[in-house]
């Protein structure tokens, strides 16, 4: 395996090591797309947890308390409180009021959670690329490898599926926070209908 820049690239034949212009504009086409892709995720994931956040104080706190404070201190904002601990909550309260339906709280508890642990991996996995053989060419195929909660590690092919499945995850739980967060009149009804 070689290394390029902080990316590890695993050639298929060890003895010739090298890219080609060609395959050095590919790897970094790549690289820039990736980089900017685990940006958005996490940044997508940063504004999924404060949306929590927001929904969960609004149950839990009439809105003139004079406790905000002391509630965001010790809930949301405290480090030991986990976003699977808030996923929880916040589907406990959603389920008891009775905002959603119970298949569309499944959903999203479900989506959430695996929002989660993708975003454990985004944030703390390195980018691999491996030459591979396809349709009689040689190319460079990207991969997510990091360690997991018992010290294994793995690794994910990055495709266009793969991506595809993530954006359908974070617009389904977009669309129920929103929903939501409009019961709630934390957003306008009009929000529903943006485009």
């Amino acid at each position: 395996m070689t290394e390029f820049r902080h990316y590890h690239i695993k050639f298929l034949d060890n003895n010739n090591e090298k890219l080609s212009p060609e395959e050095y504009n590919d790897v970094m086409h790549q690289t820039e797309f990736l980089k900017f892709t685990r940006g958005h995720f996490l940044d997508f994931i940063i504004e999924v947890e404060m949306i929590t956040d927001i929904i969960i104080e609004n149950y839990m706190l009439h809105k003139k308390s004079n406790l905000k404070g002391v509630f965001r201190k010790n809930i949301t904002n405290n480090k030991n409180i986990t976003l699977k601990q808030k996923i929880e909550l916040l589907c406990e309260i959603i389920n008891e009021k009775k905002e959603l339906n119970e298949n569309d709280l499944k959903t999203l508890k479900n989506y959430l959670n695996s929002l989660r642990e993708e975003r454990n991996k985004w944030a703390h996995g390195v980018i691999h690329f491996k030459q591979e053989k396809r349709d009689k060419k040689i190319v460079f195929q990207s991969y997510l490898v990091w360690v997991g909660s018992e010290g294994n590690e793995s690794q994910l092919k990055l495709t266009n599926s793969y991506f595809d499945d993530l954006t359908h995850k974070f617009q389904t739980n977009q669309k129920f926070l929103v929903k939501i967060l409009v019961k709630r009149k934390l957003l306008s009804r009009d929000y529903l209908f943006k485009k």
